[in-house]
């Protein structure tokens, strides 16, 4: 098989890519070693879609792709996401105040709509919510969260729909350069193609190092638990970070709500695991330490809530927790492209992802704000991309 550009990985940041691609009539395809698209930890993803970043360039990026998100299906006639507005309350804690306070600033020059609100008004906005261990509480409305595997499913199927090639229960099993590109060899055949894009995610080890890459990418587990919500706190429903916790909440449906963890020693302390070989479900210590931030936060759920389950994903963390987006070209693989380390920004900046991978890749630039912070080189020099907070994934 032959194609222009060969996109590895078929997550929410491949199938974003390769929509991209076909959008601008590039001859594509794309590898996917799961039996289905997003059969990988896209479908794991809380799926939450959020502008609220401290570092302005992801802010900009996130504010993009919410507004594909709340337009989606004019974006892709036919398609879904899924995609549901919740708004957001943002519990501060002292330390994280100022920080906050620029953020906001940011916003306000970027048209991002975000704003401090007092203790009264965020009882308004959700009744069940105890504000006591908070000194600040901030509101941003536009955000939500969608479907993770229907995102991504959508984004492969209208890709399809333009003449790009999906190849699931294909596994890649290595990389040649040629005169005219590269071959790739896999568990389906050989596919030459002129141009290579790995949207890898946390299987990003593996291949780098047969190419003689070693890439700052730590797998780290992380962990979600479900509860059942009582009558009183049923529908929809503002998600809540809670920086004093380091937790965030995610009421999903008309009676779930998903509790994980924003606690900065998850990534910086936790041993590296197999994506292949590891812990998919829920301890006991961590569903008690989840159960305990929950009750606090909602006194509600201490009384009537209910654990229904819990699971396990993994990010592919950058030390910084920003992705990587590059061409190969200064470590020896011109033409060779990546968008990995997403350290759990993937599925909520998977829009505009593509659209940045499939102009570099097409055109050869993108011109619409700055990318090339975000090269892998930044981990030598010691440009990184630090966050205001000091807690992890808000980034």
């Amino acid at each position: 098989m032959r194609a222009k550009v060969a996109v590895v990985g078929g997550g929410s940041t491949g199938s974003s890519i390769l929509y991209q691609l076909a959008k601008r009539g590039v001859d594509s395809v794309l590898i996917e070693q799961g039996s289905g698209i997003a059969a990988g930890q896209t479908s794991r993803s809380t799926a939450l879609v959020r502008t609220h970043y401290s570092v302005p360039v992801v802010a900009r990026m996130a504010l993009l792709s919410y507004r594909f998100f709340r337009d989606f299906s004019e974006e892709l006639p036919g398609y879904r996401s899924g995609y549901v507005e919740t708004g957001l309350i943002i519990g501060v804690d002292p330390g994280a105040e100022p920080s906050v306070r620029q953020s906001l600033e940011m916003f306000r020059q970027m048209g991002i709509s975000s704003s401090f609100v007092d203790k009264e008004q965020a009882k308004v906005l959700e009744p069940c919510l105890d504000t006591s261990s908070f000194s600040s509480v901030v509101h941003e409305p536009n955000m939500g969260y969608a479907e993770p595997s229907t995102t991504a499913s959508s984004f492969a199927s209208a890709a399809q729909d333009k003449g790009a090639r999906v190849l699931t229960g294909t596994t890649l099993l290595g990389i040649t350069k040629t005169r005219e590109g590269y071959s790739l060899s896999t568990t389906g055949g050989v596919i030459e193609a002129s141009k290579v894009v790995l949207a890898t995610g946390v299987w990003s080890g593996p291949f780098f190092r047969k190419l003689g890459l070693e890439l700052p990418i730590k797998a780290v587990r992380h962990p979600v638990a479900i509860y059942g919500r009582p009558e009183e706190f049923r529908g929809v429903r503002p998600v809540v970070f809670d920086f004093p916790r380091s937790a965030y909440y995610k009421p999903e449906g008309q009676g779930l709500l998903f509790v994980g963890s924003m606690e900065a020693e998850l990534d910086e302390s936790s041993p590296p695991v197999d994506p292949d070989r590891y812990d998919q479900g829920i301890t006991f210590e961590e569903t008690e330490k989840f159960t305990g931030w929950t009750s606090e936060a909602y006194p509600v759920m201490a009384e009537k809530g209910t654990f229904e389950r819990g699971y396990s994903g993994v990010y592919d963390n950058t030390p910084d927790q920003q992705p990587i987006i590059d061409e190969l070209s200064e470590y020896g693989y011109r033409d060779l492209f990546c968008l990995v380390g997403l350290s759990g920004h993937g599925f909520k900046l998977s829009p505009e992802f593509g659209r940045i991978m499939a102009s570099l890749v097409a055109e050869g630039s993108f011109s619409d704000y700055d990318v090339s912070v975000f090269r892998l080189k930044r981990f030598e020099t010691g440009e990184l991309l630090r966050g205001k907070y000091s807690i992890s994934t808000v980034g």
